[in-house]
């Protein structure tokens, strides 16, 4: 079972605000299959969800900057850092592409920083996604709202995203996904195309 973890700020007026790029692509990928996923354990400060029979979703109740508080009473559940991926917003990739990581720094992300002091490690598989090119100042960028080219953008990333997914579930190892998810073709390339 993988634990997918979209880092962003609750609430309505953050919904359609860059920062909350992880969140977003999951709720799009939630509402493309019909899906309203049962709570399978609420925490001080997030909820667990169950997705599929190998997927499930730890959404923080925090704001960004705390996201790694619900980390602790996951990892008491049997939640462990090595089952876990990030889904989060990169200022430094361009929107339209997503990167997997399995390990790194938190590259200046607030998110990052707090669930990687919170699980005393930063070996925690995560995917990268764009909302470049940034403009500054980056606080109002990050939490501004989409303009109307970018969800044109966000559009042609439903299924690539999924994609991710579906070869997520079907791994036990993502280190092996590494090389074919970060392959710019696997990003701006049609289902058709890629298909044999």
């Amino acid at each position: 079972m993988w634990t997918l973890m979209p880092l962003g700020n609750p609430g309505a007026e953050y919904a359609e605000t860059r920062h909350n790029m992880g969140r977003l692509m999951l709720q799009r990928w939630m509402a493309d299959r019909g899906l309203k996923p049962p709570v399978k354990r609420k925490f001080a400060h997030g909820t667990l969800y169950g997705l599929t029979d190998r997927l499930q979703a730890l959404v923080p109740a925090t704001y960004m900057n705390l996201s790694g508080q619900v980390c602790a009473e996951a990892e008491a559940a049997g939640i462990y850092a090595r089952k876990l991926v990030l889904l989060y917003d990169d200022k430094d990739l361009p929107l339209g592409y997503g990167r997997f990581r399995l390990d790194g720094s938190d590259g200046g992300h607030n998110g990052l920083k707090s669930v990687f002091q919170h699980l005393g490690t930063p070996a925690v598989a995560r995917l990268r996604l764009g909302i470049g090119p940034f403009e500054r100042p980056l606080h109002d960028y990050v939490l501004g709202n989409w303009t109307e080219p970018e969800w044109a953008a966000i559009d042609a990333l439903d299924t690539p995203f999924a994609r991710f997914l579906d070869l997520l579930a079907a791994t036990e190892d993502p280190g092996t996904l590494a090389n074919q998810v970060n392959a710019d073709a696997f990003w701006k390339s049609s289902p058709e195309s890629t298909a044999s």
